[in-house]
Order: C-alpha cells, then structure tokens, then sequence
C-alpha cells in the first residue's frame, strides 16, 4: 500500500508525463480516493500553468560554462560485470523514487566537509527475490546496500547516509540484472551501452 508521501513524490512527474503505464494508473487510483493528493495535484497544475504563462528568459551569456567549471570532476567508477539481458519488459511496472533534495555551490567537498545527509531509496519491483541499489557511494559492491522488501506490491527500500554530492547508481536484480532508475532527473553512459541514474544529495 502506498502512502501519500510516495504519491506526492510522483505528482510532477505524472503532470510532465514521464511517469509509466502503471505507476500513472496507481497514481490516478490513490488521487481518486484521497482529497488532500487531488487538492495537491490542483495546485500544481494551477502552479504549471502559471509558469507556462511567464515570458522566456535567456540565460545570460557564459552561465552554462561558469556552472561546469564549478562542478569539481570526479573519477568515474562503473560496474565490471555486464548485465546478462535487458529487464526493461519485466521492470514495466517498475517505479524508483529517490528522495534526495537538489544541490547547490560549487565544492561538494571543501564547503560542505564530510556532513552525511540521509536518503531514502524506493524501487517497486514485484516478484523479485532480490534488490541491490549499487553505486560509486559504494564501489558498485551489490553485497553492500541490500534493499528490504516492505509493505505489499513488491515495494522495496533502503536508507543511505551520503556525503552531499553527485552519484551515479542503479539498482541490481536477483543478483544478475541491471536496472537504471526510471524517473532519475539524468542519466550517465555506464560505459556499456547503457546508462547510470544520477543521484543528487543536498548539502
């Protein structure tokens, strides 16, 4: 069962239609039944659309490139194994909601030291015996971060303490297939023809 919490996550994204088949249709189901989701889910339409209204604003000249030479550049770590084949028909129904705040400043490590922030990691991945979230916050071990099976539908979750910063991450099912984050906001080449979610923490 979902909560409201786990539907709010979810609502922009199902405005910006970017949500599956299946998670649209729970998320319409749940907005049906519950007055304080439909009211919230006005409001951002309402909010959407007064935005939509706002005269386009250039950014000015050079801001692009100021943003990417203060983002520092890391070493890239990605999986040594190749996933055995694609899970993108058995994940259909998948749904992975990362709740993590945006990040701002320039120098994750000099501003912000070595300040943990707690993350939470929700993946939906019914008739499953196993989900790993693995990452560059941990080596990409998948004996590391083993996700709890919890509530009903094939709800899994796991909370990280994570230095404020940018990760890249997906999740590994019943130890052999590979699968990225459906709503992450951006995605990274893994180096294997396909591609790593980002995780953005909050300083």
């Amino acid at each position: 069962m979902y909560s409201c919490q786990d539907m709010e996550v979810l609502l922009q994204d199902y405005l910006d239609g970017y949500l599956l088949a299946s998670q649209r249709e729970m998320l319409e189901t749940h907005v049906r039944d519950c007055s304080s989701c439909r009211r919230l889910l006005g409001e951002l339409k309402h909010l959407d659309q007064e935005l939509t209204d706002f005269p386009q604003v250039d950014a000015p000249e050079g801001l692009k490139g100021r943003i990417l030479d203060a983002i520092p550049s890391r070493e890239r770590h990605v999986p040594r194994w190749r996933p055995a084949h694609p899970v993108v028909g058995m994940l259909l129904a998948a749904m992975a909601v990362v709740v993590v705040g945006f990040f701002f400043g320039a120098r994750y490590g000099d501003r912000y030291g070595e300040t943990l922030r707690e993350v939470e990691i929700v993946f939906h991945a019914p008739g499953v015996r196993s989900v790993a979230v693995v990452g560059d916050f941990n080596e990409w071990d998948p004996k590391e971060h083993g996700m709890l099976r919890g509530g009903e539908g094939g709800t899994w979750r796991i909370r990280l303490n994570l230095a404020p910063g940018v990760y890249e991450y997906g999740f590994l099912i019943d130890g052999q297939d590979w699968a990225k984050d459906p709503l992450a906001k951006k995605f990274l080449a893994d180096g294997f023809g396909g591609e790593n979610s980002v995780l953005f923490v909050e300083g």
